[in-house]
């Protein structure tokens, strides 16, 4: 056994991993001091995904963060249905990066998750077609909401404000700028 009480192929694989993606030694050491078990099933992820330097980084923090909030392991959050789905999926490998860092994202902040999908559904409802797009800031942070509308003339720019002033008499728009107001 070798520090942290890792067995040295572990320790091993591990190391040549992080010589092999350049990585840093403050991030090679905060990955040796994780439980064996954690070390294990992150060194499963990164190679799979092939994680460089900064996703490394991220999915130290991010798993670091769940895990103490939800006082469980790495290596259960890597074992999730919602994690295992993205990384068994038929894709490419940015792809599946992409769809595991959102899953993460969503067990990272699950009100802001459940708040995005409220104002997904909400924008849906509205029924407004595909002329009119409803945009927030990314994360939803700050405070703009952006409307575009992509018409062709003037007439189908009278039938868009038209329905965005029926939203508004309905209340349809008020709902959505409530959700927003619970960030």
């Amino acid at each position: 056994m070798t520090e942290h009480n890792v067995p040295s192929s572990l320790s091993d694989q591990i190391t040549a991993y992080a010589r092999e993606k350049h990585l840093s030694a403050r991030t090679l050491a905060r990955w040796h001091a994780w439980p064996v078990e954690d070390q294990t099933a992150l060194l499963g992820l990164a190679c799979e995904l092939q994680l460089n330097e900064n996703h490394l980084r991220d999915f130290l923090d991010w798993l670091e963060e769940i895990a103490v909030r939800d006082r469980c392991t790495v290596g259960a959050i890597l074992e999730l249905p919602q994690l295992r789905q993205q990384l068994g999926a038929k894709t490419t490998r940015n792809e599946k990066l992409k769809g595991v860092k959102e899953a993460l994202r969503k067990l990272r902040y699950p009100c802001l998750s459940r708040l995005e999908a409220d104002l997904r559904a909400a924008v849906k409802a509205l029924a407004l077609g595909g002329q009119i797009r409803i945009s927030f800031p990314p994360a939803l942070e700050g405070d703009a909401v952006t409307f575009t509308l992509t018409v062709r003339n003037v007439r189908e720019l009278a039938e868009c404000l038209m329905r965005l002033q029926r939203r508004l008499e309905d209340g349809g728009l008020q709902r959505v700028f409530d959700l927003l107001d619970q960030v």
